[in-house]
């Protein structure tokens, strides 16, 4: 009670301690994490309202690098996470589009997908994978005594089924939006018959057109005023989803210097004179940049004509240069040549049980009392295989190949002589007549640049980069300097600086970087390259008409506007048939076929968009323009409309309404869709910098 009442007593005191010891505790994580208090946590991403996780991130991340390396694939790591990112933000609208949408699959469907009349497709896969069916998987997996599996082995079954469910029912959910969003967007009698006049009727126009080119650029000065103005019409073509930030960057190649290609032909020649002193490639083991790969092959299966030719014309035991090719040198040696065959045909089965038994199937084939057709009866045999062609020079093949070569053609033997339990039986049916074989050492060498090389690179980048502090500064004396200043643009969802590998962490340093600001040197030997970046300008809610390449555009779009109003002026009214304003404009009469429903970006018809709508509305023989196009000011008239052609199908307009603006042309593009106006919170890049 004692204990108790002191306690009491000094309660207040207590109280204090463990609340400044709590608050000590938050301020430090805040300040070390970064992420925990008022920041992101653990939420990796996150698109309306719905959350990505970094653990579920991360793990997702891990089977796609599984998944590329079994494929012998690599990728760069901040790539490959984008990719996954995105994959995860589809799933995630999908998964919201799916459950508003009320979209469930039944304990019923999904048995029959997975063990009844549509386990189709699932038993196919796992029969690739040694699975007779998924109703034999589902058994092991909850039936394991029968197949003698133990209780741990049983338990992964379990789980795989279980993903294997999973994923079932989000394919059928797939589905069932598939269908309900292919009949979302379909054609209505108006909308086929709109699609068939676009394209029923094909004007065949003569025109004149004055290219804007003819004109000067001097003559038409732009004002930043006029840029402005221009941009403000257009305002929404240049609204951003998400901040981005313009940079300039110089990406400096690691690569070997003149001195340092001298060397490396020195070396070369090294490698050369030691191979030739020596038997075989003992000569290179003390240059293990030299990299050999030695094989036995024919001359038709030298790919390279360069080391057919070598192979074809040098003696053996000699190696010389046989190509260069920049930086890769390739050598080659001639090792030994022999004739013999390269290829057999057998058949070929394995036999489980005793030597015995395997001496008696062996006697009855022989004997002819037993054929190779009829072995599926006999215990035992597997992996039975008939004319089967075998390369004897292939290197997975050297342990059989002298069995294959010395064997007698139409007899059965086993080459496993030793084995006591379980063998293989062939018969060599044929071999092919023996042919020139080269034993050749094919040997790769690539010159790399030397530390004094790498040390000058960074140095002078350095330099560079010491003597232009600003963004301005480094964009204007780059080619001074022997570089060249790149654009960019970058945001939290840019993996690396225009496809260039291992540059996120410069992505992360420009994102945190002030206007003006220029950055330290990225990048090491490793990466092949050293990079530097500027940052130019911050991009919130628009691209601002000062952006170079914004700037640009409309520049040249307020100059043609004023070169089509002067032209349209100089020409309206001074002539009234084509050829009089093919004079005036110092061109000729040109022909074209416009047809509106085949007009496209890629094929905008003569002058533009604008035009092929006039022409589309023109009456034949009347003289219309002249008018501005996209790339000069038109005159034309439309000599006839030839609306010959198929008659009018329903259900072929509805299906070329479908392609072309229906549920078919949309369904590429349906993460946007279901996107809409939501924005994607993107926070990669603080957990992920380098």
């Amino acid at each position: 009670m004692a204990t108790l009442e002191k306690i009491r007593s000094k309660s207040v005191l207590l109280l204090v301690i463990i609340g400044v010891a709590l608050l000590a505790f938050i301020i430090g994580d805040f300040f070390t994490s970064g992420r925990t208090f008022f920041g992101t946590g653990t939420t990796v991403a996150k698109v309306g309202g719905q959350k990505i996780d970094i653990q579920d991130f991360q793990r997702r991340v891990e089977l796609a690098n599984q998944q590329m390396q079994q494929s012998g694939q690599k990728a760069d790591q901040a790539v490959l996470q984008q990719q996954v990112l995105a994959a995860m933000v589809g799933e995630k609208l999908m998964e919201k589009e799916m459950k508003d949408l009320g979209l469930t699959v039944t304990d019923q469907e999904l048995t029959d997908a997975m063990l009844g009349s549509g386990s189709f497709y699932l038993d196919a896969m796992l029969r690739q994978q040694g699975i007779e069916s998924a109703r034999a998987l589902h058994d092991m997996a909850y039936n394991p005594v029968n197949y003698g599996i133990d209780e741990q082995n049983a338990a992964q079954l379990r789980q795989y089924w279980v993903s294997l469910e999973k994923q079932m029912e989000q394919s059928l959910l797939q589905q069932k939006f598939q269908t309900l969003f292919a009949g979302t967007l379909t054609a209505n009698e108006l909308d086929a018959k709109a699609v068939y006049d676009d394209a029923a009727a094909t004007a065949h126009v003569a025109y004149a057109m004055k290219d804007f080119s003819s004109l000067s650029d001097d003559d038409y000065a732009v004002t930043d005023q006029e840029i402005q103005a221009e941009w403000e019409k257009n305002k929404a073509d240049y609204a951003l989803d998400a901040p981005q930030r313009s940079i300039n960057y110089i990406s400096v190649e690691i690569a070997p210097s003149a001195a340092d290609l001298v060397a490396a032909e020195q070396r070369v020649e090294a490698a050369i004179a030691a191979l030739n002193e020596k038997p075989s490639t003992e000569g290179l083991a003390d240059m293990p940049e030299f990299i050999v790969n030695r094989n036995k092959v024919t001359a038709s299966a030298i790919l390279d004509n360069r080391l057919q030719k070598f192979a074809d014309s040098a003696s053996v035991g000699r190696a010389a240069l046989v190509s260069r090719i920049g930086n890769d040198f390739t050598l080659a040696k001639i090792i030994g040549k022999t004739i013999e065959p390269d290829s057999a045909n057998i058949n070929i089965f394995a036999l489980a049980g005793n030597r015995a038994l395997a001496d008696s199937v062996i006697a009855e084939l022989n004997a002819g009392r037993l054929s190779f057709d009829s072995l599926s009866t006999i215990a035992g045999v597997q992996g039975m295989q008939k004319d089967l062609d075998v390369p004897l020079l292939d290197p997975q093949m050297a342990l059989m190949r002298d069995a294959l070569v010395n064997a007698t053609v139409g007899r059965y033997f086993t080459p496993d002589t030793a084995a006591t339990d379980g063998v293989r039986i062939i018969r060599v049916n044929s071999r092919k007549a023996p042919v020139t074989v080269y034993d050749l050492a094919h040997i790769a060498y690539t010159a790399e640049p030397s530390r004094a090389t790498v040390n000058k690179l960074e140095s002078d980048l350095q330099a560079f980069l010491s003597a232009n502090t600003t963004a301005e500064a480094f964009a204007a004396n780059a080619s001074d300097a022997g570089y060249q200043a790149f654009p960019a643009i970058v945001s939290e969802s840019t993996p690396q600086i225009e496809n260039i590998p291992s540059t996120r962490g410069a992505v992360h340093w420009a994102l945190g970087a002030k206007k003006g600001q220029v950055s330290p040197i990225f990048g090491q030997e490793t990466d092949g390259r050293f990079l530097a970046v500027a940052l130019n300008d911050i991009y919130d809610k628009y691209v601002p008409a000062t952006a170079e390449s914004v700037k640009s555009y409309l520049t040249t779009q307020v100059r043609n506007n004023k070169k089509a109003a002067a032209l349209i002026e100089q020409y309206k009214g001074k002539a009234s048939d084509l050829a009089s304003y093919a004079q005036l404009m110092n061109t000729k009469v040109d022909t074209t076929d416009v047809n509106f429903g085949q007009l496209s970006f890629y094929n905008p018809g003569v002058g533009g968009a604008d035009i092929a709508a006039t022409v589309s509305v023109t009456e034949p023989g009347k003289l219309t323009g002249p008018l501005k196009g996209n790339t000069g000011v038109v005159v034309f008239n439309i000599i006839n409309i030839d609306k010959q052609g198929r008659p009018y199908s329903f259900e072929e307009s509805a299906m070329t309404y479908n392609r072309s603006r229906g549920a078919a042309a949309l369904g590429g593009n349906i993460q946007m869709l279901l996107l809409g106006n939501q924005k994607v919170e993107n926070n990669l890049m603080k957990f992920f910098r380098d």
